[in-house]
Parts: C-alpha cells; structure tokens; sequence
C-alpha cells in the first residue's frame, strides 16, 4: 500500500489534532488544581492570622509587648497558637 506524501501530511495533521484535543482535559484538570492549590494556601494564611489577631487580643499580647516583656508575649502567643 503506497501513500502519497499529501494523505501521509494528512494522517500526521489529524493525528496531531486529535492528539491536542484529547489533551484538552487532561490540561484543564491540571491548571483547575492548580488554581484550587493557590486558593487553600490563601484561605490557610487567612485563617492563620485571623487566629493570630484574636490570641493577640485574648492573651493581651500588646501589654507584655509594651512593658519590655517580649519573650513572655511571644511564648504566650505561640502556645495560643498551638491550641
């Protein structure tokens, strides 16, 4: 069976083609997991230091800070960190 170079082009640019379009998916489920990566790592550090303001508030974080007792603030907020 001869092919001429026309049909050979032919078959390889369709095969390419198909090759693109099922790739379609494939790359859209890449980048949407990506997207959603970005957004949890966002939504983390919020919440982070949503937490971190209300242990500075309840431990009265500012009041040892202003004394001159800056370890016992630190080591304060980090254990209300922890809970």
């Amino acid at each position: 069976m001869k092919l001429s170079k026309k049909k050979l082009e032919q078959i390889c640019i369709f095969f390419c083609i198909g090759f693109v379009i099922n790739g379609i998916p494939h790359i859209l489920n890449i980048l949407e997991n990506k997207n959603n990566a970005k957004l949890e790592l966002l939504e983390k550090n919020f919440l982070k230091k949503q937490q971190e303001k209300a242990c500075k508030e309840k431990i009265e974080y500012s009041k040892f800070f202003e004394m001159g007792f800056e370890e016992t603030a630190e080591k304060r907020l980090i254990s209300c960190m922890k809970n």
